[in-house]
């Protein structure tokens, strides 16, 4: 293990074969450096011209840090004398005083400021490690597959995300009106997957082809959200657009008040059972004069088709929705 203090004459890293490109004039580079999971290496030489300690040296540090600005490496301060030249030796490794917790990975040798001189970058050099994450890349899909659908009468999830998952993002979406509606599909025809309250942010996944419903997460539940009431952060052209393959919601009767479920649409049939009010039914058929709806209910335990006059429930389905007359 090499000591710190003599660092800089054999410094070593070798990252993806990046090479070390200078970032300001008065230095001549020639050096590469190799920058991976666990240390960096690096080879050739970079010359020294700047007096900024006043004494015929150039004081300089390197330092490294990962994706998100944390150091992984300590910076170590050093100084040669104004025409030396600082050599790194190939195959010789550095290990980081600190894991790196994002990709890209950024070697930086830096000249001091002083003697008039201000800081200055003589050369960059970036790598990566095949097992982290990079800062600033959004989540990439295969299937634009939504979570599942809440149940009729089911109180839907309202999850969140945490606010340091979308500040490592490139962009991202706010929920901008209250208890917005995450669906399994880009339409409000689709069934219901969770709600969102204002000022939510989202990861974006995908969008449809005319940029009206956004495919998101938040927290672990994923599903569509209108774009009407979303605002965006950040760079979002990376998001593709994605197909929505998502379940229609069925048209339900909600029934106002605990009633009989009849054999038939008539005030006179026979009870099935009674079903509980102030709740959703799924809409199974009408009489003709839509005097009588046909729902799905369940009774002592068993999924029935019963009916119940108009009167007492009202009807609920997206736009267009027309139930089937299933009266001879």
């Amino acid at each position: 293990m090499l000591r710190r203090s003599t660092f800089i004459m054999v410094v070593m890293l070798f990252v993806l074969g990046a090479a070390v490109l200078p970032a300001s004039a008065g230095s001549t580079v020639d050096a590469s450096f190799s920058l991976g999971c666990t240390g960096f290496s690096g080879s050739g030489q970079i010359l020294l011209d700047r007096d900024n300690t006043g004494s015929s040296r150039e004081a300089f540090q390197v330092v490294v840090t990962d994706g998100v600005g944390n150091i992984i490496y300590q910076p170590v301060v050093d100084s040669f004398f104004v025409g030396g030249r600082v050599s790194w030796t190939a195959g010789n490794v550095i290990e980081w005083t600190e894991a790196p917790e994002y990709n890209p990975l950024t070697l930086r040798v830096v000249s001091l400021a002083g003697n008039k001189l201000e800081e200055k970058t003589i050369a960059i050099a970036t790598g990566s490690c095949g097992d982290l994450k990079t800062f600033g890349a959004l989540p990439t899909i295969e299937d634009a597959v939504a979570s599942e659908s809440v149940d009729i009468n089911a109180v839907p999830p309202r999850p969140t995300n945490p606010e340091e998952i979308t500040q490592l993002l490139p962009g991202f979406l706010i929920v901008n009106t209250d208890n917005l509606s995450l669906r399994s599909g880009d339409g409000p025809e689709y069934t219901l997957v969770g709600i969102v309250d204002g000022g939510t942010k989202l990861i974006p996944l995908g969008r449809n082809l005319n940029f009206t419903w956004w495919f998101v997460k938040a927290g672990d539940v994923v599903g569509w959200a209108k774009a009407e009431f979303l605002v965006a952060r950040g760079d979002l052209t990376s998001v593709t657009v994605v197909p929505s393959e998502g379940e229609i919601t069925p048209a339900t009767i909600y029934v106002f008040s605990r009633q009989a479920l009849l054999s038939a649409p008539a005030a006179g049939a026979i009870p099935l059972c009674t079903i509980a009010g102030d709740t959703e039914y799924i809409a199974v058929g009408r009489t003709r004069a839509t005097d009588w709806y046909e729902i799905q209910a369940t009774c002592d335990n068993a999924v029935v088709k019963g009916w119940i006059a108009a009167e007492l429930g009202a009807f609920r389905g997206n736009a267009g929705t027309v139930l089937d007359v299933t009266t001879p």
